[in-house]
């Protein structure tokens, strides 16, 4: 007769040591310490980013900087004018695609066209798509006091031609093109409350895209200037006021870029030479 014996398997070794399985301390060190590396790095990759970002809106308006000088030559030392009416009537002609064929950017005729598209060097890389202002491409404003519109929406008084490079009388410190959040192709950028107050509503529009965008890049933003050099300024602090959309300057830049020379003479560069 045989006779069957069942038994228990033995314990495992850590078992038997009477062992639980869980977090070590060097396990829990390692996790502590990868915790307080990540919040150490992690905002200085975004602000390498952030700095790479405004690199590259540095470069897309120094190329753009050299098409703008190409067309100067081919039409007798006058700049692009920033706008115009098609003549369809439906949008405006726009200097960006006036000087399309030199920068090899395919900007369409007209700036309705452009909506919504990202287009080449036209569209700065830190622009914030807005409903009401839907054109990454208009990423960068002209100086209107220097390239002049004869937008549509501009009363026949505010209507005026672009100057020949003769006029300018300090090229590099003067700014070709300065950054918007994309509502309009120029800006008259007055900066000063009391300049800011007698400009008409459409002027007014076109200066607030300046001044909500020109703090963009890490305080401050890219400016192209009339001798073909482009880089950053800081704006003041705080850029603007706002009730609601409606936002109106604050004061002038006294070191970075301001609206008038007269008016900031200590300033690093104006829209305005007067």
């Amino acid at each position: 007769m045989h006779t069957y014996r069942f038994e228990r398997p033995a314990p495992s070794t850590s078992a038997a040591r009477g062992e639980r399985r869980g977090f070590t301390l060097i396990k829990l060190l390692v996790v502590v310490i990868s915790a307080i590396l990540a919040a150490i790095l992690f905002p200085v990759f975004a602000q390498a980013r952030g700095k790479a970002r405004q690199e590259t809106c540095i470069s897309n308006q120094r190329q753009l900087g050299v098409g703008m000088l190409a067309y100067v030559q081919d039409h007798d030392e006058t700049l692009p004018i920033s706008n115009y009416p098609d003549p369809g009537g439906a949008s405006n002609t726009s200097w960006q695609y006036a000087i399309a064929p030199y920068v090899k950017a395919n900007f369409p005729q007209t700036v309705n066209q452009s909506a919504g598209k990202s287009l080449s060097i036209y569209a700065c890389p830190d622009f914030v798509d807005d409903a009401a202002n839907a054109h990454p491409s208009s990423s960068y404003n002209r100086n209107e006091q220097l390239f002049g519109s004869l937008d549509a929406s501009l009363s026949a008084a505010n209507r005026n031609l672009a100057v020949s490079l003769a006029e300018i009388d300090a090229p590099a410190q003067v700014v070709f093109l300065a950054e918007s959040t994309g509502g309009c192709v120029w800006t008259v950028s007055a900066d000063d409350p009391a300049s800011f107050a007698a400009l008409g509503a459409t002027l007014k529009s076109c200066t607030r895209n300046y001044l909500a965008a020109r703090a963009r890049h890490s305080g401050g933003g890219a400016n192209l200037l009339g001798d073909g050099h482009a880089k950053w300024f800081k704006a003041p602090e705080p850029s603007f006021s706002s009730t609601g959309s409606a936002i109106t300057p604050v004061a002038p830049s006294a070191k970075g870029v301001a609206y008038r020379r007269s008016l900031t003479p200590t300033a690093a560069a104006w829209f305005r030479e007067d």
